[in-house]
């Protein structure tokens, strides 16, 4: 009955709410982990056929974030998500291809290049660290070999008097979406070993 009011109250409360103001709220709720707000937020956008809300409404099925999990509505949020041109939607319900489960808002520009995809990611956002080397051309290689385009990239920082290049996958809106998307990767970017890195931290070490 409580949660009945509250989300009553939350309904009150955005009714009136610009579709962006909503779309923000949703976000920082996420980030926030704070799904009891972020859930019906998602739902009014979904509601309006918001790709990215399908898309992060299938992310929380899926993963029983916040509701119970459910394999059927997570589907059938990714297909909307894909329906409405989200590529990310349709990769998620293709078992054989590469799923980034990224929740980061609005789309990712494939045209971005590899280091200019890693500065638009949201800083509040966790991402996985892949590979770093001071061979240059290797991590581009592992780039390009993996087809990560729009999924993911590199970036150098300089340690030691010495630049390191590393390479990146996927955003997630916390540690813990993150370290579940560890099991999700494909092979050959799990043999790596991964690790969770806050996009932030990455922004602040980053060289031109």
């Amino acid at each position: 009955m409580l949660a009945k009011i509250y989300l009553s109250i939350l309904f009150v409360l955005f009714a009136n709410s610009t579709f962006a103001d909503v779309k923000k709220d949703a976000m920082d709720a996420l980030i926030n982990q704070n799904y009891i707000v972020a859930i019906p937020l998602l739902k009014r956008l979904s509601e309006q056929g918001d790709p990215n809300a399908h898309y992060n409404l299938a992310i929380l099925y899926k993963n029983g974030l916040g509701v119970v999990a459910d394999v059927v509505k997570s589907d059938s949020y990714f297909s909307k998500a894909a329906r409405r041109g989200l590529i990310d939607g349709y990769r998620k319900l293709s078992v054989s291809s590469i799923q980034p489960g990224t929740t980061s808002p609005g789309l990712i520009d494939v045209a971005l290049g590899p280091q200019e995809w890693v500065r638009a990611q949201t800083p509040n956002f966790y991402t996985l660290q892949l590979a770093s080397s001071t061979n240059a051309e290797l991590i581009k290689k592992y780039f390009v070999e993996n087809g990560l385009d729009g999924k993911g990239g590199y970036y150098k920082n300089k340690r030691e008097g010495e630049y390191w290049y590393a390479l990146v996958y996927g955003a997630y809106p916390s540690v813990s979406a993150a370290n579940l998307a560890v099991a999700s990767l494909p092979a050959d970017l799990k043999k790596w070993s991964p690790w969770v890195r806050k996009l932030k931290n990455i922004h602040r070490i980053m060289s031109p």
